[in-house]
């Protein structure tokens, strides 16, 4: 039993300094559902790249094509990502996001202004980077009526 009370207090101090997965701020509002790398990509158009919807009245094959030109990798998944239908009363979203060996996104909703943010690659250096797919659902009654994409006009 000695060696147990010495153990555990040990084990929750290196759960504490080193997170282990644990501490990476979560997901934000609602959930992520697909994460995928596309690597570096050959001279992506911005504008083409800007997030979208999933589902009914999105713009993912305009994002998806971008991805084709672009010559993204992991396609197929990029595809079967992009034409997910979120369920009624969700709302899907999708982001290319620039980054370096992430691990993870997060989505933030932040005075109507829906923008996401890639994690896990703290003290990493990249020589080039590298792009990621991060899609997610969140409920409607989440995001404010009038809510727009982070750069949006």
């Amino acid at each position: 039993m000695r060696s147990l009370t010495r153990t555990l207090p040990a084990a929750a101090l290196a759960l504490v300094l080193c997170g282990c997965g644990f501490l990476d701020g979560g997901d934000g509002p609602g959930a992520r559902t697909g994460f995928v790398e596309l690597g570096p990509l050959q001279a992506p158009s911005r504008e083409n790249l800007r997030p979208a919807r999933l589902g009914h009245g999105g713009d993912t094959d305009r994002m998806y094509a971008a991805l084709e030109a672009a010559k993204a990798a992991n396609l197929p998944q990029v595809q079967e990502e992009l034409t997910v239908r979120p369920s009624e009363g969700d709302t899907g979203l999708a982001f290319v996001l620039p980054g370096c060996q992430n691990t993870g996104a997060r989505l933030e909703v932040d005075d109507g202004v829906v923008s996401a943010d890639l994690t896990g690659a703290e003290n990493v250096n990249c020589g080039q980077a590298e792009y990621f797919l991060a899609t997610f659902t969140i409920g409607q009654g989440e995001l404010p009526e009038d809510w727009t994409f982070a750069g949006s006009a």
